[in-house]
């Protein structure tokens, strides 16, 4: 069943599309003058369009709602709400009695759980929360059916949540999740944990993240599509952290933000990935500006990210967003976001020490409102 909102189209069709769109550009001297836009033409119109404060209430943006997501998700994994203990016991009780009902308690598929989470899989969330300091809690789980759920996952630390593929039979599709929740998030100060080779989805809309990595360290997702979310991957909540985060080869695409840095995001790596199609930014890098949360004078906003090699194609707004310090963009290419001759990346003023090395832009512009910018390499329509 595709991931889909009801405005766009099937997603096999939405990737094909993308990948089969023409690439044109010419090379442009190498330049490492930091105050001109890149493509050599004036940034007035874009920043009469897009002012240095972006407005907290914009439109289609929505950014007023970020203040959801503000405190934490659904919690830690405590005592206070242990999960469906029962089932992992009945679990542990069959393969100690020798009946092999899993293929190993380290290497686990959906299918093979239908017995402990019944028809549907709908004890999903609750054995997730119930796995934490038991002989599964550091297992891989591989989704193997398409699973809709109306609950969140929290992982616990050092937990591989595993599918058949990016676009294979195993799938996740959440519907009905209150706002400001995250369809998958992570246990308190959880560390080394991988989402890999699977489909993640939002049906119905709401106010909600496809993979929230707060209060997290060292997450690794790779080959992962996500798409239908107000925020698909996104960290970290005011007051949590979210440090070493490598998110590589992944499709993030058609949320209305693809990829989101807002408080206390450090060493953030994005390799090779699709960042297509968001409603507003396909990737939102928050300073002050523009934050519906009070950073109340503490320094809360992150630094030390880099993207490369990344598609941002077919943006609403644009199609990446710079507002903290020490962001490297990197052989990214930037088309038709905002429509042509629109953004293709804002860097606000509240940025500093931005780097831009070797990034194509076709059909788009750069606007350079932070300081000690270096650029080099640009390639860009004649």
């Amino acid at each position: 069943m595709p991931f889909v909102r009801n405005r766009t189209g099937a997603l096999l069709s939405a990737i094909t599309a993308a990948l089969c769109l023409s690439f044109s550009a010419i090379v442009m001297p190498v330049s490492g003058d930091a105050t001109k836009p890149f493509t050599g033409r004036t940034a007035a119109t874009y920043q009469s369009r897009l002012a240095d404060d972006p407005p907290i209430t914009s439109g289609v943006c929505q950014q007023e709602k970020f203040a959801l997501f503000e405190g934490p998700d659904s919690g830690d994994i405590t005592g206070i709400d242990n999960g469906c203990t029962k089932a992992v016991d009945d679990l542990k009780a069959a393969i100690d009695a020798g009946k092999k009902p899993v293929t190993s308690s380290a290497f686990i598929y959906l299918s093979e759980l239908e017995p402990f989470l019944g028809r549907g899989y709908q004890k999903l969330p609750c054995f997730l929360k119930a796995l934490k300091g038991t002989q599964f809690a550091s297992a891989t789980l591989v989704i193997d059916r398409s699973v809709t759920l109306s609950e969140p996952l929290i992982l616990p630390s050092r937990f591989t949540l595993a599918g058949t593929g990016i676009d294979g039979t195993g799938n996740l599709i959440f519907t009905g999740l209150a706002d400001g929740v995250a369809a998958i998030s992570f246990d308190n100060q959880a560390t080394n944990i991988t989402i890999r080779d699977i489909s993640i989805g939002r049906l119905n809309g709401g106010v909600n993240v496809g993979i929230d990595v707060s209060r997290a360290n060292k997450v690794f997702i790779r080959d992962v599509l996500v798409t239908g979310f107000f925020a698909g991957i996104y960290g970290s909540r005011p007051g949590t952290t979210a440090i070493s985060v490598y998110i590589d080869r992944c499709s993030v695409f058609q949320n209305d933000y693809n990829i989101v840095m807002h408080r206390n995001a450090f060493h953030w790596r994005i390799r090779d990935c699709i960042l297509n199609q968001a409603g507003c930014w396909g990737l939102r890098i928050f300073g002050p500006l523009g934050d519906p949360v009070p950073a109340n004078g503490e320094p809360v906003y992150g630094n030390d990210h880099l993207v490369q090699g990344c598609r941002f194609e077919a943006c609403g707004t644009g199609g990446a967003l710079l507002g903290s310090d020490s962001a490297m963009l990197m052989n990214n290419r930037f088309e038709q976001n905002g429509g042509n001759g629109g953004v293709g990346v804002m860097i606000q003023s509240t940025a500093s020490r931005t780097r831009l090395i070797s990034n194509l832009f076709s059909g788009n512009s750069m606007i350079n409102q932070g300081t000690q910018t270096q650029s080099f390499g640009t390639i860009a329509d004649p």
